[in-house]
């Protein structure tokens, strides 16, 4: 399992699931990691995108939708 998302569920390596109630949905993650990464690379959005392996239009995108952030160069 993904070192992050077992950080991020809780859960130990040897934990076998039953159902998948109460996890986190995608977007939920998607959500979280573009925050986190936001924070850990100090709002470096050329940073976020390249380590998303994705544009810096859609890191916007992302951004936007989810309301993570008011700063930046466009106003965001």
């Amino acid at each position: 399992m993904n070192v992050y998302l077992q950080r991020y569920l809780g859960l130990d390596e040897l934990r076998e699931f039953s159902r998948p109630a109460g996890f986190p949905t995608l977007r939920d993650l998607e959500k979280d990691y573009i925050g986190f990464l936001l924070e850990v690379t100090d709002d470096n959005r050329a940073e976020v995108s390249r380590i998303l392996g994705i544009s810096r239009s859609t890191l916007y995108h992302k951004i936007r939708r989810y309301a993570l952030s008011t700063a930046g160069p466009l106003g965001l």
